[in-house]
């Protein structure tokens, strides 16, 4: 079985990519499992993953494709957290969708994606929400 993190936010658009990109992998309906994770920052209402716009729309999506999936939440800072579900998962591949910013604006603001590349020795897939 290949494992994939795919680590979602609340942008159905970016999830759908991303998914798009699981359901694209070799028979991904017979060996892959995909792991949709979301880390909570701020959550005042109390939701729970399947709450999640983008995560509904990935689930649903696996559901008429037949590709296995499980849930995965946490709480903190996004990049730790999405590394530290990987290892614990021992995942094959972490599939994110990041934001176009400039690159003055990663500096400033930080990257996700960039700081889970750097952060982990598991290979990492980039979708973009214009495939």
């Amino acid at each position: 079985m290949y494992r994939v993190l795919v680590a979602l936010d609340t942008d159905e658009r970016r999830a759908l990519a991303q998914a798009s990109m699981i359901e694209s992998l070799p028979a991904a309906t017979e060996e892959v499992s995909a792991i949709l994770a979301h880390v909570f920052q701020e959550n005042p209402e109390g939701q729970s993953i399947p709450q999640l716009d983008g995560v509904r729309h990935v689930a649903d999506a696996f559901d008429e494709s037949g590709v296995d999936y499980e849930y995965y939440e946490t709480s903190g800072d996004p990049a730790p957290e999405i590394i530290a579900a990987a290892d614990e998962r021992d995942v094959d591949l972490i599939c994110l969708s990041g934001r176009k910013r400039t690159p003055t604006g990663k500096v400033i603001f930080g990257s996700v994606t960039q700081s889970v590349i750097l952060g982990t020795d598991r290979p990492v897939a980039t979708v973009s929400p214009e495939q």
